[in-house]
């Protein structure tokens, strides 16, 4: 009975937690549902347990503080934008249940105000504001982000360090506006676009201060190549961005809708302009499809940043200690140097001078321009000088390599006596593809007696590089027609490398693509892929080494008419085995003549275009594939373990002599395997660009 008693108590504690909790239909702080009298158990109130965290390692795990937002800048930006959407039914825009009726979709007549204060009658602070040097015209989302940035607390932290980066670039940014007689205030535009961060990259590809995306990079002249990228350069990029500034005013003549097209693309708002055939930024955002939201928002977010700019102390920001500016000294050096090297000769860290040349990709002076212009920091110039010369033995054994089209990485290593990892190492890659023809590698200097030998060398591993090949063996390529000419142009092969492309092939022998794709029978969409023979028809005077093209020796090549009994013949022999012709001697079923050989009776009824349950008659002539010798590799070995003992060694007809239209289809045959080479083969060069550094 006292044990009973016990288990009753327990089922009465379990009720009235789960009570507590809400688990039996009450509210967690409701009191349970309690009879009067003597109570088995006292009534449990159920309370959410306390954690004592370690807020340090919280913010190792978090990125920032606990209780901070961990968003970038542009994020908390967007956050606030989207709040300030108007919610269902407050605005034809905005509806989540049903669709606007059409009188609703009209647009408005933009309101123009003479102060703030009519768009916030309770923020009348706004009237007593400083105006930056940009032509301010009030909206509503003008006047939300300035009291965003005064009164939210997400506002004022974001804005307070945009102002402490700012410092780094704000004297180099507002010199060159003065000199281009532009408004000082599109210092702020770069504030938006990348917080003064020339490392900054979008998911779009807009990378640095301005945030320059690839093709405007190119037309305002920005540098980009493997060893530089001048979008992150904050000097070359903001001498950039002052000739941008300056044609999207003379394009569209006022600030608000030329920041605007800063943003979507001046294309996108001509379009725009001419739809509806209005100029005027704002009254193209009340129009449903005029104008992105996000560049609706642009124009004002700028003048926004401007103004508290403007007016640090209204907002509490005139206390904020900034970033010092980045300023720096010159320093020309006489080779491809690497950034530890040259921190060592100012007597500082790498990552001072990196934090001066952030356009250098790959931790070193681009090769082969000696004078190349770098940063170092103030007062250490003189002696950085001086410590380069002192530290020659470190840098002066090393020389620049242009890339020939159709050199293989590999190439180059071989010419220079190092492996493919310590050329990739030099000139900080992690794969091959990196570097195209017309490339500058960084290499070990050599003799000119070493380079002859190193070439040589890799001119007989290019040759030799073929599917199946054997030392001694031709490099078998199989073109349309071997006996093909074109008038007045000489043939010539190419070996298409890594990296290569039909367009890229086509420049470096000024010819056009669809000829080159015409002469090889290519798909013109296709990649190009590696160990791919390329024949092209050039004129007599054409010269690979002016042109630093890598051509192939036609006396070392097996040119023969792809599909092709010579081809067939060939490319068989390469795998150790004998296409032959065999003669039924009776009824046969093409399944037992496939097993007799080795072979799968799909494969031998798709080698000669018959239905694989077929039945031969006698006298009727099929081709078969042989195995003679197994150790040619891994495919002719498996057909020997699959074909009986009594019928290996043995040749059973006669050598095949069949035309093209008996040829295999392609997945009869040995697949490829990339332009990677084997371990035991040795990397190779050929005729390259290459020449010393001037010293």
């Amino acid at each position: 009975m006292f044990t009973g008693m016990r288990r009753s108590a327990a089922v009465v504690v379990v009720i009235a937690s789960l009570g507590a909790l809400g688990g039996l239909g009450g509210r967690a702080d409701a009191q349970p549902d309690l009879k009067a009298g003597p109570q088995v158990a006292p009534p449990v109130r159920a309370q959410d347990p306390s954690l004592t965290s370690l807020d340090d390692h919280r913010r190792n795990i978090r990125g920032c503080a606990v209780g901070e937002t961990c968003l970038r800048p542009a994020d908390v930006l967007r956050e606030f934008e989207m709040e300030r959407m108007p919610p269902p039914g407050a605005d034809p825009w905005i509806n989540e249940h049903r669709a606007a009726p059409p009188s609703r979709l009209e647009a408005r007549t933009v309101r123009q105000v003479k102060k703030p204060s009519e768009l916030r009658p309770d923020a009348p602070w706004l009237d007593t504001l400083a105006l930056p040097d940009l032509p301010v015209r009030w909206s509503k989302q003008l006047v939300d982000y300035l009291v965003f940035y005064r009164d939210d607390p997400r506002g004022r932290s974001i804005m307070q360090s945009w102002i402490v980066d700012q410092g780094r670039y704000r004297d180099l940014i507002v010199a060159h506006l003065r000199k281009a007689r532009l408004p000082e205030d599109l210092l702020y535009v770069a504030m938006i676009e990348s917080s003064y961060d020339p490392n900054e990259l979008s998911s779009a590809g807009a990378l640095g201060v301005w945030q320059w995306m690839p093709e405007g990079a190119k037309i305002y002249g920005l540098r980009r190549d493997h060893w530089v990228d001048e979008r992150r350069d904050p000097l070359r990029s903001t001498i950039a961005q002052m000739d941008y500034f300056k044609d999207l005013y003379q394009r569209f003549g006022d600030w608000h809708i030329a920041l605007a097209a800063f943003n979507v693309g001046y294309g996108a708002v001509l379009r725009s302009v001419a739809r509806y055939n209005t100029n005027d930024i704002y009254q193209l955002c009340e129009y449903e499809n005029a104008i992105p939201w996000e560049t609706c928002w642009y124009t004002p977010k700028v003048l926004a940043t401007a103004i508290v700019g403007r007016n640090r102390a209204a907002f509490g920001l005139d206390k904020v200690k900034v970033k010092a500016s980045e300023v720096w000294e010159d320093v020309a050096v006489p080779a491809s140097l690497p950034l530890g090297l040259i921190a060592q000769a100012a007597n500082v860290s790498e990552a001072d001078i990196l934090k001066l040349n952030p356009h250098l990709r790959h931790g070193r002076t681009p090769p082969g321009e000696a004078g190349y212009i770098v940063r170092v920091p103030p007062g250490t110039r003189a002696d950085t000088q001086r410590r380069i010369a002192e530290l020659q033995s470190q840098w002066s054994g090393f020389d620049a390599y242009v890339v020939a089209h159709g050199e293989r990485f590999e190439d180059v290593a071989m010419v220079h006596g190092i492996t493919v990892a310590q050329l990739r190492k030099l000139n900080d890659m992690t794969h091959d593809s990196e570097i195209q023809g017309g490339s500058v590698l960084v290499v070990p200097r050599i003799t000119e007696d070493q380079r002859q030998k190193g070439r040589a060398k890799a001119r007989a591993a290019l040759h030799t590089s073929g599917v199946d090949q054997k030392p001694g063996e031709l490099l078998i390529v199989p073109i349309p027609d071997k006996d093909a000419t074109v008038a007045g142009k000489r043939r010539v092969f190419y070996r298409v490398v890594v990296g290569d492309t039909l367009a890229g092939v086509a420049r470096a022998f000024a010819l056009p693509g669809a000829e080159i794709a015409k002469w090889n029978q290519l798909d013109e969409d296709a990649k190009l892929h590696p160990r791919m023979v390329l024949v092209m028809w050039v004129p007599p005077s054409f010269d690979a080494e002016s042109r630093r093209v890598t051509l192939l020796d036609e006396a070392a090549l097996a040119v023969v008419t792809r599909g092709s009994a010579e081809h067939l013949d060939m490319q068989e022999t390469r795998l150790g085995r004998v296409r032959t012709e065999y003669v039924a001697q009776g009824r046969e079923k093409v399944a037992d003549i496939a097993r007799r050989f080795g072979l799968g009776s799909h494969d031998l009824a798709r080698i000669n275009r018959i239905s694989y349950d077929a039945t031969l008659q006698k006298g009727d002539k099929i081709i078969v594939y042989q195995v003679a010798d197994a150790s040619r590799s891994e495919r002719a070995a498996e057909q020997l373990r699959k074909t009986p003992r009594g019928m290996r060694g043995k040749v059973v007809g006669q050598r095949a002599t069949t035309s093209a239209s008996l040829a295999r289809d392609d997945d009869e045959t040995d697949e490829g395997t990339g332009d990677d080479p084997q371990p035991s083969r040795p990397p190779t060069t050929v005729r390259g660009g290459y020449f010393p550094v001037p010293r």
